[in-house]
């Protein structure tokens, strides 16, 4: 019980400490009038969206080569 919280707390704190860091790093980047969303951005961008594709594919593929049950083999 006290190694969870103590998780939990490292882990609020990391968040933390990286959302100010960009905050610090990026200010107001992304709130300017004129520059793209992330909906514009992320349909320009479309190799992180082809990467997930393939990924979720793979998995499929996976996941039904193992439901699928196996070769008997004849000796």
């Amino acid at each position: 019980m006290r190694f969870n919280r103590f998780l939990l707390i490292i882990v609020v704190i990391l968040l933390l400490s990286g959302w100010i860091l960009f905050q610090v790093l990026q200010p107001g980047e992304g709130y300017m009038l004129g520059e793209p969303g992330f909906k514009a951005w992320f349909w320009q961008e479309r190799s992180l969206d082809l990467v997930v594709q393939v990924a979720l594919i793979f998995a499929g593929a996976l996941g039904i080569a193992a439901i699928l049950p196996g070769e008997e083999q004849d000796d």
